[in-house]
């Protein structure tokens, strides 16, 4: 979808809505002071974790330029309730979403995502984002416009660090561009840090795309650390050339390649298994136990009618914890 285009409907019609509340700012919880009862009974030591779940989909924004279908709008409130039932069953310690928005009459969906699921919110606008822009510049066409979209994570372990990073080339120079989020996790056990990356490559073409995943894949092998690495990189044209050989190329590995994940031509309705495997959950330096796909069936509603939680089927994978060394 051409952002151009879409600013274009919405500057005239859209005017309150708060962009800068957008998300909220991804904070450590803050501390309590618990007095403890002597005569109380000790409770037993949590188990250590010995797994850590990973999970990726792309929500299917409810903005679209055509008027004349406004499903993925009219069914957003139920498709991402959906995503969050089938979320909260996996349980996950990591999830990554491509096309996570905000719009002026849907609120953000980062914000009921990270209440609902209990997980540390960390966001990067992709849209709108001028060339030059800064992120007030940013927060103000938002807010003007009534929409924005970008990538987002949620995580149940600290993350000592993130940064957004712009992809070149830009997708167009009248508004569109690409976005990129890496977040530094403290993991669990003997984990270690774990370096994370999310991208969504849209529009522009096959030779755009080409060139974004490859700023894209050397900013991950120049900004990752020594330990574990798990990537998110999603695309949404059913017919554009696989970018898969760019990951190959520098050792990252896909937990699903052969398994359809893209796209459905509607949410609504049985729709035909997917095919095209266009996003990709890979890893690094740690290889995952078990993986699946969900999102992959619908769920009926009150009225009978079946709905898909996106056009995007998720990924979701499983990675062992090596236990803490005890010292001797």
């Amino acid at each position: 979808m051409a952002f151009s285009v879409l600013v274009a409907l919405s500057v005239a019609g859209c005017g309150g809505g708060d962009a800068g509340d957008v998300v909220p700012a991804g904070t450590a919880a803050p501390s309590v002071t618990a007095t403890i009862d002597p005569k109380a009974t000790p409770t037993a030591t949590p188990a250590p974790a010995t797994e850590f779940r990973v999970a990726f989909i792309n929500l299917l924004s409810p903005l679209t330029v055509d008027k004349a279908n406004q499903v993925a709008a009219e069914t957003f409130d139920e498709r991402l309730d959906i995503v969050i039932k089938e979320l909260k069953e996996f349980n996950p310690d990591l999830v990554g979403f491509n096309a996570a928005s905000w719009t002026k009459e849907r609120g953000s969906a980062a914000a009921k995502l990270a209440r609902e699921l209990k997980m540390e919110i960390n966001y990067a606008r992709a849209n709108p984002w001028f060339p030059g822009a800064s992120k007030e510049e940013s927060d103000a066409l938002a807010k003007q416009v009534g929409f924005e979209e970008g990538e987002l994570f949620l995580s149940r372990y600290p993350v000592i660090r993130a940064e957004r990073y712009e992809l070149n080339p830009r997708t167009s120079e009248s508004g569109e561009g690409r976005a990129a989020l890496h977040m530094v996790v403290k993991g669990p056990g003997a984990t270690g840090e774990i370096d994370v990356y999310i991208t969504h490559l849209t529009g522009g073409g096959d030779k755009t795309r080409a060139a974004q995943t490859a700023d894209f894949v050397a900013w991950v092998m120049n900004t990752r650390g020594k330990g574990p690495t798990i990537v998110m990189a999603g695309q949404s044209d059913q017919t554009a050339a696989s970018t898969y050989d760019f990951y190959k190329s520098v050792g990252l590995k896909d937990v699903a390649e052969e398994a359809g994940t893209c796209c459905r031509e509607s949410v609504v309705g049985e729709q035909p298994p997917l095919t095209v495997h266009s996003d990709y959950l890979m890893y690094d330096r740690w290889a995952p136990k078990s993986f699946r796909l969900f999102g992959d069936q619908p769920m009926k509603r009150a009225d009978g009618t079946l709905l898909y939680g996106s056009d995007h089927n998720g990924v979701a994978a499983v990675f062992p914890i090596e236990p803490m060394a005890i010292p001797p």
